[in-house]
């Protein structure tokens, strides 16, 4: 093998090897790039579980709101009904006993001249005549016997009306904005389609980084192969130098065999030729 083919061959390894680094990096980067979009689906994918756990919660609150409400509403229901019946009730009694007052119109009325007589520095003629209309209101309230206790009733019926009516309206208004909150999670899409999006991408890393590392060991098998060759190559040149260089010895032995036949001086150069030949006889033969 001459100089020239281990030359080529010096040039073919130096050219692989910068090869395999250079691969062995892209290798690296895509796997890397992999890895990092893996972290960030993990991380999306997160904020997903958050918002549908408040998205659950929320749609749990609906539901509990909406009971409440319908529940406020049915007890609106009865208490209407209710009183529809006890209205019913009075304008009978009313209609039978001549009644064409308010009990608690009337009370109103005695409770006013009342305080005009305690506040008010009234003559005694007038207080007189305060009083007599105030006797003459109570024999009525008298006269109208259970009308009164029915007027209460019913005051106290429509106030509970009003009050679970609120209280319905209150709850129907948190339903609403439960529900507005619930459909305002347009984030929850944005971050699916986000995924979907780098899983695209991280595909397309690993795919790359397949591709990197069949390339990777392919030109990493040339590169042995062209390891493997320089070595026979060195072992081959080796063995010819070491060739080379017994057959020059023996041609330098056979001349200073020469001169000691023929008596001639001998030099420096000589001697130790003669001498590593008899080291390597004495090596050779134990």
């Amino acid at each position: 093998m001459d100089k020239n083919q281990s030359r080529k061959l010096k040039e073919e390894i130096i050219q692989l090897k910068r090869s395999l680094n250079e691969l062995n990096v892209q290798k690296e980067n895509w796997f890397s790039k992999k890895e990092n979009l893996k972290k960030d689906i993990s991380s999306l994918i997160g904020k997903i579980k958050s918002l549908k756990s408040k998205k659950d919660k929320s749609n749990e609150n609906i539901q509990k709101l909406k009971a409440e409400r319908d529940t406020y509403n049915k007890e609106v229901q009865e208490l209407i009904k209710k009183f529809q019946e006890m209205d019913k009730q009075k304008q009978k009694v009313l209609k039978e006993k001549k009644i064409t007052f308010n009990p608690a119109n009337l009370i109103k009325k005695i409770e006013e001249l009342e305080f005009t007589i305690e506040t008010e520095g009234v003559s005694f003629e007038k207080e007189k005549g305060i009083m007599k209309q105030i006797n003459q209101f109570k024999k009525q309230l008298k006269d109208a016997g259970d009308v009164q206790s029915l007027f209460k009733e019913l005051k106290e019926f429509s106030d509970k009306i009003t009050e679970t009516k609120q209280k319905a309206e209150e709850a129907h208004k948190k339903v609403q904005n439960e529900s507005k909150k619930a459909k305002s999670y347009s984030e929850f899409f944005e971050l699916t389609k986000k995924i979907n999006d780098i899983r695209k991408e991280q595909e397309q890393a690993f795919k790359k980084f397949i591709e990197s590392k069949e390339k990777f060991s392919k030109v990493n098998e040339q590169l042995k192969e062209k390891l493997k060759s320089a070595k026979e190559m060195g072992e081959q040149i080796l063995s010819k130098n070491t060739k080379d260089t017994e057959k020059f010895l023996q041609e330098k032995v056979r001349e200073v065999e020469e001169k000691l036949k023929t008596k001639k001086k001998l030099t420096t150069e000589d001697l130790m030729v003669f001498q590593q030949n008899d080291s390597s006889d004495k090596s050779n033969n134990p």
